[in-house]
């Protein structure tokens, strides 16, 4: 499962290094190429969320001596809370200022 779990964390991290540079990029260079928020949304979000903290969830727990079973939860939990804070936020609204 370890495997499974680096994977899951390489990846997601690539996606998330791509993401911010391609953020960057639009940024700079009048939208083009567009933005990675306005490409794929709330959903790409969560799922770049998502694999990153599905490995890094699973490699804590697994490395940390827990039975298999406890360590896939732990990287399920992780990646659908993570999922679906991501999914949730709007990096261009302001948060509430109540």
């Amino acid at each position: 499962m370890n495997g499974v779990y680096g994977l899951s964390l390489v990846v997601g991290l690539i996606a998330l290094v791509a993401w911010i540079l391609l953020g960057g990029l639009s940024e700079s260079n009048s939208g083009r190429p567009s933005h990675p928020d306005e490409r794929f949304g709330a959903t790409g979000r969560g799922v770049v969320a998502g694999l990153t903290a599905f490995g890094i969830g699973g490699l804590s727990a697994s490395y940390g001596g827990w039975p298999t079973a406890a360590a896939i939860t732990a990287a399920l939990f992780a990646a659908l809370v993570f999922a679906a804070y991501a999914y949730r936020y709007d990096p261009g609204s302001e948060p509430d200022a109540d």
